[in-house]
């Protein structure tokens, strides 16, 4: 559904080849109650060794532990009439558990990415609300005054969750600006009053780019890379029709290379290169389920996933007993599937662009995607 790579340790036999996935021993295994070719890497029952000078535990995998996620990612590409496709997994530390890549596709080649793009914005939303500058539960006619006859008002929370009632418009499409948008938006009839349901749609996230525009005081391409991918060095991410219409719903072209290390931060609870780029209640209110209080199963998009959560702009994919997030990803309706587990504190993506419908594109990830978490986990 890739960052800066580092150091790990090789073991080579005649065989086989090792590779160490260094993890802490710590076990963190969800975020908010409430909230490759490569050199694979998992031998089902995986060798542990403890480094006494640290609190490290090194895990080492046999060199077959993946197979069967690049048997899937192959029939998977070789199905859909695809031209490539690869996986990736990554660490904490940006070193690489495993990476296979298929015909075109490799890390630095630009994906559409539909709907992952929407992870992307909610992340660059939330340093507004980390800098104190808005509220997720604030009515945002203060900011956006053509919703100010919305009663009960939409907030910015039921936006990021597809609980707003807004309803979906094309005028992304149709050479208009994002401000001009986001007033056609504004100006339809509402789907259901605000808060009352949950219905997934891209208008939502076009008016949280709006948003984000008027809260940074310039286009929206401009505020992310300034936010988001300019911390993480995500150089090869581009925004067509920005500066006027950069489509914050599912417009982003991105790299697997740039979009891990976004994964990466959001792994490290917003950390990334030394610095601070989100806070930690800013990365546990993007994983956490929002829509717990809806029956969201009859909504297309869970007909789809089968994940009858979401949280701000992601699909919290695997949470636990208490309700916490264990794995969170960022599909998209072309296949583009990323994920961060922080059960094994890994990240991954599975790397397509498949534009046959998202009803084929994300199940036939998906089931690459689970897969290759299984393979870490074993």
């Amino acid at each position: 559904m890739k960052s800066t790579r580092g150091s790990f340790f090789g073991l080579c036999g005649a065989l086989v080849c090792l590779t160490m996935l260094v993890t802490s021993c710590g076990n963190d295994d969800g975020v908010g109650a409430n909230a490759a070719s490569s050199t694979p890497t998992s031998v089902a029952e995986p060798t542990t060794t403890t480094v006494p000078a640290t609190t490290t535990t090194i895990k080492i995998y046999a060199s077959t532990a993946f197979d069967q996620t690049d048997v899937l990612l192959a029939e998977r590409v070789k199905s859909a009439g695809l031209s490539g496709g690869m996986v990736r997994i990554g660490r904490a530390d940006g070193s690489l558990i495993h990476e296979k890549s298929i015909g075109s596709v490799n890390g630095a080649t630009p994906l559409s990415v539909a709907s992952s793009t929407k992870w992307l914005t909610a992340a660059t939303f939330m340093t507004f609300v980390d800098q104190g500058a808005i509220g997720l539960d604030d009515n945002i006619a203060k900011w956006l005054p053509e919703f100010a006859n919305d009663s009960p008002p939409v907030t910015a929370r039921q936006l990021l969750s597809h609980t707003s009632g807004v309803r979906d418009n094309s005028c992304q499409s149709g050479g208009m600006s994002l401000n001009a948008c986001v007033k056609a938006i504004a100006s339809s009839a509402r789907q259901f009053p605000a808060g009352s349901k949950f219905s997934y749609g891209n208008s939502d996230f076009l008016v949280v780019g709006r948003l984000v525009e008027v809260l940074g005081g310039s286009d929206f391409a401009t505020i992310v890379s300034q936010r988001i991918t300019g911390p993480l060095q995500m150089n090869a991410t581009t925004w067509p029709g920005a500066p006027v219409m950069a489509n914050t719903a599912f417009g982003v072209r991105v790299t697997v290379d740039d979009y891990g290390k976004f994964l990466q931060m959001i792994l490290n609870r917003g950390m990334a290169n030394g610095a601070r780029i989100l806070s930690v209640d800013a990365i546990d209110a993007l994983v956490s389920n929002q829509v717990s209080a809806y029956d969201t199963t009859k909504d297309f998009s869970v007909g789809i996933t089968k994940i009858p959560r979401y949280g701000l702009g992601s699909w919290p994919d695997v949470v636990n007993e208490f309700g916490a997030t264990v794995v969170v990803s960022g599909n998209g309706g072309m296949g583009l599937y990323p994920w961060v587990d922080f059960a094994t504190k890994t990240w991954g993506i599975i790397g397509v662009q498949d534009e046959r419908g998202a009803q084929l594109a994300v199940p036939a990830s998906q089931k690459v995607e689970v897969e290759a978490r299984n393979a870490v986990s074993r």
